[in-house]
């Protein structure tokens, strides 16, 4: 933990830097190279990792100017979250140690956390050690934050995928299982619930955690929750992500419709759900690499709804 000397004079260094784009001496030693965003992508986030004085390496993310409350809204979405969880679930959640405005972008400053190791043999094991931690946290997160879906959100969902069965764009696969999911949310054959949604939970967002910690990884990056989001589709990805096997992806979908008091079909209906909404509200999110995302969650869900 930064004691607080060292934190408040990060913090007004990074509030005196003119500039974000060259942060070599106006925040300390760069620990990595500043990951630059494009031009065209102005709501990107700048991400940097420093050195205090003391020797303590802290993380740091600054909005972009396309999107200055980016980053503060993401503090906001993961604090509202963790309020659901007991501590057992709430701690991968890795909060910011401060948080403020830096030239009218939003910044916050973070522990810094450790990657896989880089050897082959060790990175095999932690990723496949991670898999089923993660997975089971996914599960249990799905327990504590579960909510039927009342009438408002129904309607919600309801245009939502009318939207992705109406856009031509969209594969027929894609558009076919949405018109499935609409009728069956129609016809009562589907009762939606809500539960906390990361929205971009893949391996780069999974951290290493201390050795005090009891569960082993920090999941970062929580810009694009929802605390109302939908089931499934953070597995989907990070299962994706992580290739995972078949065969535990399924133990964990069954597991979770175990809790949902569900059925196959819902898989899918609840991943064209969060599609849905994505599309909704893309901001900045490029539209033709939305489009892939949402064509291989599509199918890679139906492999489990049948």
């Amino acid at each position: 933990m930064i004691d607080p000397v060292s934190l408040a004079d990060l913090t007004c260094r990074l509030q005196r830097a003119p500039t974000f784009s060259d942060p070599v001496g106006a925040v300390g030693a760069v620990l990595s190279d500043v990951v630059a965003a494009p031009e065209e992508a102005a709501d990107a986030t700048s991400k940097l990792a420093v050195a205090t004085p003391e020797g303590t390496s802290v993380f740091v993310t600054v909005s972009g100017d396309g999107n200055p409350d980016l980053v503060a809204r993401g503090v906001r979405k993961l604090t509202k979250i963790r309020r659901k969880l007991s501590d057992r679930y709430a701690e991968p959640i890795v909060e910011p140690l401060e948080t403020g405005e830096f030239e009218g972008r939003s910044f916050a400053i973070w522990p810094m956390l450790g990657q896989l190791p880089q050897g082959r043999l060790s990175r095999y094991l932690t990723k496949r050690g991670l898999r089923v931690k993660v997975m089971d946290w996914l599960s249990g997160m799905l327990v504590e934050t579960k909510v039927p879906a009342g009438a408002q959100e129904q309607s919600r969902i309801a245009a939502n995928l009318a939207r992705l069965s109406g856009d031509a764009a969209h594969s027929d696969l894609l558009r076919r299982a949405a018109d499935v999911a609409g009728e069956r949310l129609a016809t009562g054959r589907w009762a939606p619930v809500n539960c906390a949604q990361h929205s971009d939970l893949w391996m780069g967002n999974v951290m290493m955690s201390g050795p005090s910690a009891a569960m082993p990884f920090g999941v970062i990056d929580w810009a694009g929750a929802r605390s109302a989001g939908y089931p499934f589709f953070d597995l989907c990805r990070f299962a994706i992500s992580s290739n995972a096997p078949s065969k535990l992806v399924d133990e964990h979908i069954a597991r979770q419709l175990r809790v949902l008091h569900g059925e196959r079909a819902d898989v899918t209906s609840y991943v064209l759900c969060a599609l849905g909404e994505m599309q909704s509200d893309l901001e900045h999110f490029p539209e033709e690499m939305f489009r892939a995302m949402a064509e291989e969650t599509t199918v890679f869900a139906r492999q489990f709804s049948q």
